[in-house]
C-alpha cells in the first residue's frame, strides 16, 4: 500500500504549495517509509523526496511549488527507502511518476526498454521506464497493457511546456479525481482523501470521478484533453498485505513522527487509515464472493471475472 496524489490548479483557485502539503499529510496513512513531490514550473520539472513521513516533508517544501504536480507516500515492499532512487516520484529519464500497486513482471518490462539502465530496485521504475523508453512504434495504451499486477499512476513528462498531468488506472489499485467548476483537479488513491484535501484547501468540487480499470487520462489547463482505454487481458492476482504491521523496511513509529498540528488532524488521519483498510478488505471480499458465485452457477473456473 502506498499513497499517490496529484493536482492541477488553474485560475489561481488555490495555492498549489498548500495542496501539496495537505496531500502529503493525508496520504501519510497509506505509507510512512518515504515521501515525495514533483511539479512543473515554467517548463522545468522539480523533484523533492526523502526517507521521511509525509508530514515531515510537508514542512520542508518551499513556497514555489508549480500549479501541476504529483505526490507520493511510500509503504516500502521492494527496495530500501534509504536509497533515494527507490523512493517516489521516480525519475525514469523523461518521465517522473508515482505508483500505487505492484508490478510482477518488472524485469521483463525493463528488457523492453532500449538503452535504459535500471537505477534502483523498485518494481515501479519499470512502468515509468516503459512509458518513456518502450519499444518504438508502440502506443502508450499498448505499453501499459504489458504491466502485470495492480497499478494506479500519476506522471509528468520532463520539460513539458504545456505542464500536463498524466493519469492511469490499470487494475485493482484505486484512483479518484475531483474537479472544480473552474477546472482545478485534485487526485488521490481514494475518494475520502480527495474530498478531505479539497475541503482543507477551500476548493468546492463540482465532480468526483472514480476511474474505472483500464483508463488513461491527460489533464491540461483545467481540461481532460485526452482519454484512452487500456486493454487489460486478464486479472492478475496478488496477496493483500497486512497493513496493521510494519512494511518490509523499518517504518518510523508514531512516537518518532512529528505531532499533528491539532487533535482534529490526528483523529482524521486515524479514521482515514481505518476506513481505507476496511474498504480494501471489503472490496476484496466482495470480488471473491462474486467470483465464487459465478463459478458455482456457470462453472467458469478461477478466472470467471476475466474480460472477453
Amino acid at each position: 500500500m502506498c499513497g499517490i496524489g496529484a493536482f492541477q490548479i488553474v485560475g489561481g483557485e488555490c495555492d498549489p504549495t498548500k495542496v501539496a502539503r495537505v496531500l502529503l499529510r493525508l496520504l501519510e496513512v497509506r505509507g510512512r517509509d518515504a515521501s515525495g513531490v514533483a511539479w512543473h514550473d515554467k517548463g522545468e520539472t522539480y523533484i523533492l523526496k526523502a526517507a521521511v513521513a509525509g508530514s515531515v516533508l510537508a514542512r520542508q517544501i518551499g513556497n514555489d511549488v508549480g500549479t501541476t504536480g504529483i505526490v507520493h507516500t511510500r509503504w516500502a515492499t521492494q527496495g530500501d527507502p534509504k536509497r533515494e532512487v527507490n523512493n517516489h516520484p521516480i525519475d525514469a529519464t523523461g518521465v517522473v511518476g508515482v505508483h500505487n500497486g505492484h508490478c510482477s513482471n518488472d524485469d521483463q518490462l525493463l528488457r523492453m526498454c532500449e538503452g535504459y539502465k535500471r537505477k534502483g530496485e523498485v518494481d515501479s521504475e519499470a512502468i515509468f521506464a516503459l512509458i518513456a523508453h518502450g519499444p518504438k512504434g508502440t502506443k502508450l495504451r499498448e505499453r501499459l497493457s504489458k504491466v502485470q499486477g495492480g497499478a494506479a499512476l500519476f506522471w509528468l513528462r520532463t520539460n513539458d511546456k504545456h505542464e500536463r498531468l498524466h493519469v492511469a488506472r490499470l487494475q485493482s489499485s484505486p484512483l479518484v479525481l475531483g474537479m472544480t467548476k473552474g477546472g482545478s483537479i485534485i487526485g488521490a488513491s481514494t475518494e475520502s482523501i480527495v474530498r478531505e484535501a479539497a475541503k482543507r484547501c477551500d476548493l468546492t468540487l463540482d465532480l468526483v470521478h472514480v476511474l474505472p480499470e483500464g483508463t488513461y487520462m491527460r489533464c491540461e489547463g483545467g481540461n481532460i484533453s485526452e482519454t484512452q482505454t487500456i486493454e487489460m487481458p486478464r486479472k492478475w492476482s496478488f496477496s493483500l498485505p497486512d497493513y496493521s504491521k510494519r512494511s518490509t523496511y523499518s517504518a518510523p513509529t508514531r512516537q518518532q513522527l512529528p505531532a499533528p498540528q491539532s487533535k482534529a488532524d490526528e483523529l482524521t488521519l486515524e479514521m482515514l487509515l481505518e476506513a481505507e483498510i476496511e474498504q480494501e478488505i471489503a472490496d476484496r471480499l466482495e470480488t471473491d464472493t462474486l467470483r465464487d458465485a459465478m463459478d458455482r452457477q456457470f462453472g467458469m473456473g478461477r478466472y470467471s471475472d476475466r474480460r472477453w
